[in-house]
Protein backbone atom coordinates (compact mmCIF):
# COMPACT_ATOMS: atom_id res chain seq x y z
CA UNK A 1 0.00 0.00 0.00
CA UNK A 2 2.81 2.14 0.64
CA UNK A 3 4.27 1.87 -2.51
CA UNK A 4 1.14 1.98 -4.63
CA UNK A 5 -0.10 5.18 -3.30
CA UNK A 6 2.76 7.22 -4.45
CA UNK A 7 2.56 5.33 -7.55
CA UNK A 8 -1.34 6.49 -7.77
CA UNK A 9 -0.84 9.99 -6.78
CA UNK A 10 1.98 10.43 -9.89
CA UNK A 11 -0.18 8.83 -12.31
CA UNK A 12 -2.85 11.51 -11.68
CA UNK A 13 -0.32 14.33 -10.94
CA UNK A 14 0.95 14.10 -14.40
CA UNK A 15 -2.45 13.12 -16.14
CA UNK A 16 -3.54 16.41 -14.90
CA UNK A 17 -1.13 18.32 -15.52
CA UNK A 18 -0.79 16.71 -19.07
CA UNK A 19 -4.75 17.49 -20.11
CA UNK A 20 -4.62 21.33 -18.80
CA UNK A 21 -1.70 21.72 -20.78
CA UNK A 22 -3.22 20.53 -23.77
CA UNK A 23 -6.17 22.32 -22.89
CA UNK A 24 -4.46 25.07 -23.91
CA UNK A 25 -3.57 23.71 -27.56
CA UNK A 26 -6.53 22.13 -28.50
CA UNK A 27 -8.65 24.14 -26.52
CA UNK A 28 -12.15 22.42 -28.20
CA UNK A 29 -10.96 19.19 -27.34
CA UNK A 30 -9.78 19.47 -24.18
CA UNK A 31 -11.15 22.96 -22.88
CA UNK A 32 -14.00 21.85 -20.87
CA UNK A 33 -11.47 18.76 -19.08
CA UNK A 34 -9.41 21.53 -18.37
CA UNK A 35 -11.47 24.07 -17.14
CA UNK A 36 -13.13 21.69 -14.89
CA UNK A 37 -9.85 20.90 -13.08
CA UNK A 38 -8.87 24.69 -12.70
CA UNK A 39 -12.25 24.89 -11.03
CA UNK A 40 -10.83 21.92 -8.61
CA UNK A 41 -7.77 23.40 -8.05
CA UNK A 42 -9.30 26.67 -7.48
CA UNK A 43 -11.96 24.61 -4.45
CA UNK A 44 -8.51 23.16 -3.04
CA UNK A 45 -6.70 26.39 -3.09
CA UNK A 46 -9.66 28.11 -1.63
CA UNK A 47 -9.86 25.08 1.42
CA UNK A 48 -6.33 25.20 1.53
CA UNK A 49 -6.76 29.20 2.43
CA UNK A 50 -9.41 28.54 4.89
CA UNK A 51 -7.52 25.56 6.85
CA UNK A 52 -3.94 28.05 6.83
CA UNK A 53 -6.62 30.65 8.66
CA UNK A 54 -7.95 28.22 11.31
CA UNK A 55 -4.53 27.04 11.95
CA UNK A 56 -3.42 30.24 12.71
CA UNK A 57 -6.43 30.93 14.78
CA UNK A 58 -5.77 27.60 16.55
CA UNK A 59 -2.20 28.82 17.53
CA UNK A 60 -2.72 32.37 18.37
CA UNK A 61 -5.83 31.09 20.32
CA UNK A 62 -3.46 28.51 21.97
CA UNK A 63 -1.25 31.66 23.15
CA UNK A 64 -3.37 33.71 24.61
CA UNK A 65 -4.69 30.75 26.52
CA UNK A 66 -1.46 30.15 27.90
CA UNK A 67 0.28 33.79 28.18
CA UNK A 68 -2.68 35.63 28.86
CA UNK A 69 -2.90 39.35 28.27
CA UNK A 70 1.09 38.92 27.86
CA UNK A 71 0.81 37.96 24.60
CA UNK A 72 -0.98 41.07 23.30
CA UNK A 73 0.22 40.71 19.58
CA UNK A 74 -1.81 37.54 19.38
CA UNK A 75 -4.95 39.36 21.01
CA UNK A 76 -4.73 42.15 18.43
CA UNK A 77 -4.39 39.51 15.58
CA UNK A 78 -7.47 37.50 16.91
CA UNK A 79 -9.93 40.21 17.36
CA UNK A 80 -8.92 41.67 13.49
CA UNK A 81 -9.26 38.20 12.06
CA UNK A 82 -12.80 37.67 13.59
CA UNK A 83 -13.85 41.38 12.93
CA UNK A 84 -12.62 41.62 9.19
CA UNK A 85 -14.57 38.15 8.50
CA UNK A 86 -17.33 38.78 10.56
CA UNK A 87 -17.92 42.36 8.50
CA UNK A 88 -17.02 41.11 5.23
CA UNK A 89 -19.54 38.33 5.19
CA UNK A 90 -22.51 40.55 5.83
CA UNK A 91 -20.61 43.96 3.95
CA UNK A 92 -19.36 41.70 0.63
CA UNK A 93 -16.01 41.98 -0.04
CA UNK A 94 -16.89 45.71 -2.43
CA UNK A 95 -18.81 46.70 1.16
CA UNK A 96 -18.53 49.81 2.20
CA UNK A 97 -17.78 48.65 5.67
CA UNK A 98 -15.38 46.22 4.12
CA UNK A 99 -13.48 49.01 1.93
CA UNK A 100 -13.53 50.95 5.15
CA UNK A 101 -11.55 48.83 6.39
CA UNK A 102 -9.00 48.11 3.83
CA UNK A 103 -8.78 51.99 3.48
CA UNK A 104 -8.30 52.94 7.34
CA UNK A 105 -6.06 50.45 8.45
CA UNK A 106 -4.56 48.32 5.27
CA UNK A 107 -3.12 51.20 2.82
CA UNK A 108 -1.81 53.00 5.28
CA UNK A 109 0.33 50.10 6.80
CA UNK A 110 1.51 48.74 3.43
CA UNK A 111 2.37 52.53 3.04
CA UNK A 112 4.15 53.02 6.52
CA UNK A 113 6.34 49.58 5.53
CA UNK A 114 6.89 50.84 2.06
CA UNK A 115 8.62 53.86 3.86
CA UNK A 116 10.13 51.87 6.65
CA UNK A 117 11.44 49.70 3.21
CA UNK A 118 12.94 52.99 1.98
CA UNK A 119 14.81 53.87 4.88
CA UNK A 120 16.55 50.50 5.76
CA UNK A 121 17.71 50.20 2.01
CA UNK A 122 19.69 53.62 2.34
CA UNK A 123 20.54 52.41 5.51
CA UNK A 124 22.12 48.80 4.34
CA UNK A 125 23.41 50.96 1.59
CA UNK A 126 25.42 53.16 3.86
CA UNK A 127 26.78 50.20 5.78
CA UNK A 128 27.44 48.07 2.79
CA UNK A 129 29.72 50.98 1.81
CA UNK A 130 31.42 51.47 4.73
CA UNK A 131 32.55 47.64 4.54
CA UNK A 132 32.71 47.43 1.08
CA UNK A 133 33.48 50.31 -0.75
CA UNK A 134 32.74 48.69 -4.18
CA UNK A 135 31.47 50.77 -7.44
CA UNK A 136 28.15 48.78 -7.24
CA UNK A 137 27.64 49.88 -3.58
CA UNK A 138 28.11 53.27 -4.49
CA UNK A 139 25.75 53.28 -7.60
CA UNK A 140 22.98 51.37 -5.39
CA UNK A 141 23.35 54.21 -2.94
CA UNK A 142 23.46 56.87 -5.40
CA UNK A 143 20.34 55.46 -6.66
CA UNK A 144 18.38 55.41 -3.68
CA UNK A 145 19.55 58.50 -2.75
CA UNK A 146 18.07 59.92 -6.53
CA UNK A 147 14.97 57.89 -5.88
CA UNK A 148 13.75 59.23 -2.17
CA UNK A 149 14.97 62.87 -3.09
CA UNK A 150 13.06 62.91 -6.56
CA UNK A 151 9.77 61.09 -5.00
CA UNK A 152 9.38 64.03 -2.40
CA UNK A 153 9.49 67.56 -2.12
CA UNK A 154 12.61 68.79 -0.29
CA UNK A 155 12.50 71.21 2.09
CA UNK A 156 12.78 75.14 1.58
CA UNK A 157 12.81 74.33 -1.94
CA UNK A 158 10.16 72.40 -3.01
CA UNK A 159 9.92 70.10 -6.13
CA UNK A 160 12.80 69.79 -7.92
CA UNK A 161 11.97 69.03 -11.68
CA UNK A 162 15.59 67.40 -12.92
CA UNK A 163 14.88 65.00 -9.55
CA UNK A 164 11.78 63.81 -10.38
CA UNK A 165 12.18 63.20 -14.01
CA UNK A 166 15.04 61.31 -13.59
CA UNK A 167 13.14 59.33 -10.53
CA UNK A 168 10.76 58.74 -13.10
CA UNK A 169 13.27 57.34 -15.62
CA UNK A 170 14.81 55.00 -12.56
CA UNK A 171 11.73 53.96 -12.11
CA UNK A 172 10.11 53.31 -15.39
CA UNK A 173 13.17 52.02 -17.52
CA UNK A 174 16.15 50.31 -15.47
CA UNK A 175 13.92 49.03 -12.34
CA UNK A 176 11.32 48.07 -15.28
CA UNK A 177 13.98 46.19 -16.97
CA UNK A 178 14.90 44.59 -13.66
CA UNK A 179 11.38 43.42 -13.00
CA UNK A 180 10.87 42.35 -16.46
CA UNK A 181 14.21 40.00 -16.13
CA UNK A 182 13.40 38.63 -12.88
CA UNK A 183 9.66 37.75 -13.84
CA UNK A 184 11.31 35.67 -16.34
CA UNK A 185 13.15 33.88 -14.64
CA UNK A 186 10.50 33.12 -12.35
CA UNK A 187 8.77 32.05 -15.29
CA UNK A 188 11.49 29.62 -16.58
CA UNK A 189 11.71 28.23 -13.27
CA UNK A 190 8.27 27.67 -12.82
CA UNK A 191 8.23 25.71 -16.23
CA UNK A 192 11.02 24.05 -15.26
CA UNK A 193 9.55 23.05 -12.19
CA UNK A 194 6.45 22.17 -13.82
CA UNK A 195 7.82 19.86 -16.35
CA UNK A 196 9.96 18.19 -13.42
CA UNK A 197 6.41 17.50 -12.33
CA UNK A 198 4.92 16.00 -15.40
CA UNK A 199 7.77 13.97 -16.25
CA UNK A 200 7.36 12.85 -12.42
CA UNK A 201 10.80 13.61 -11.18
CA UNK A 202 9.90 15.88 -8.75
CA UNK A 203 6.87 14.81 -6.40
CA UNK A 204 6.01 17.21 -3.93
CA UNK A 205 2.40 15.62 -3.32
CA UNK A 206 4.21 12.76 -2.02
CA UNK A 207 6.15 9.60 -2.95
Amino acid sequence: MKKILPITNAIIAVFSGVLVLLGYFFHGVFGGVQSILIGWAIILAAFALLLGILNLAIVHIRKVRLEGKKNIYSLVLLISLFLTMIIATISGPSGSWTLWIFNTFQVPIEISLLAVLAIVLLVAGARLLSRRPKWYTVLFLVTVLLVLLGSVPLFLIGEVTPLTALRSWLSQVPAVAGARGLLLGVALGTIATGLRILMGVDRPYGG
